[in-house]
């Protein structure tokens, strides 16, 4: 590996568990600490455990899928604003990302508010000059049989979409692509 590489560290649920780093970014290099059942609650505690010692360039916050049976969106986006003040109190340089809850086949009402909570969350990452990345297109289809979880063309469609935003954020860092960045599809930034 190279030293001079940037680091991308992708904290949070079960979700993205299976993407693998070094087939996500050539130009970073990716570490995945995704724990099954991790809650924003306790995202906000580990964090400086999953962070380590690695200054990381960019941080990919998937997590939230555990919280929508028993939060409403404002208790999952102020959790959000506790945890992206513990992320910039470890790493200050830091930018960060917040990845779109993905669909839930285990109801109907489910999946309504999980568009509710990711319109919630976009907004907050237009407050905070953060990132959203943007997972529409994980659909029922990309599911596996439980309703929750992705089976192998949802977790390629999800490495898609953090591979399309990794590579706009390297661009970034040799120009000011504030406008290219609007014009990408799966994810939005203020």
């Amino acid at each position: 590996m190279e030293p001079d590489r940037p680091v991308a560290v992708i904290i949070g649920d079960s979700i993205p568990r299976h993407l693998v780093g070094r087939r996500l970014s050539r130009r970073y290099r990716v570490i995945n600490h995704c724990i099954p059942g991790m809650t924003l609650q306790k995202l906000i505690e580990f964090s400086l455990l999953l962070l380590g010692d690695v200054d990381p360039a960019i941080v990919i916050v998937h997590c939230g899928t555990n919280n929508i049976a028993s939060h409403n969106s404002s208790e999952i986006v102020s959790l959000l604003s506790q945890l992206d003040a513990t992320v910039k109190s470890l790493a200050p340089d830091v930018k960060i990302a917040y990845s779109g809850l993905t669909a839930n086949g285990n109801c109907i009402h489910n999946d309504i508010f999980i568009c509710y909570v990711n319109d919630r969350i976009r907004e907050f990452c237009m407050d905070r000059d953060s990132y959203y990345i943007c997972n529409d297109n994980v659909s029922l289809a990309h599911l596996s049989r439980d309703g929750i979880h992705l089976n192998r063309r949802g977790t390629v469609q999800l490495a898609m979409n953090f591979i399309s935003f990794l590579r706009s954020t390297m661009s970034s860092f040799h120009t000011s692509t504030q406008s290219f960045r609007m014009d990408l599809p799966n994810y939005q930034r203020k």
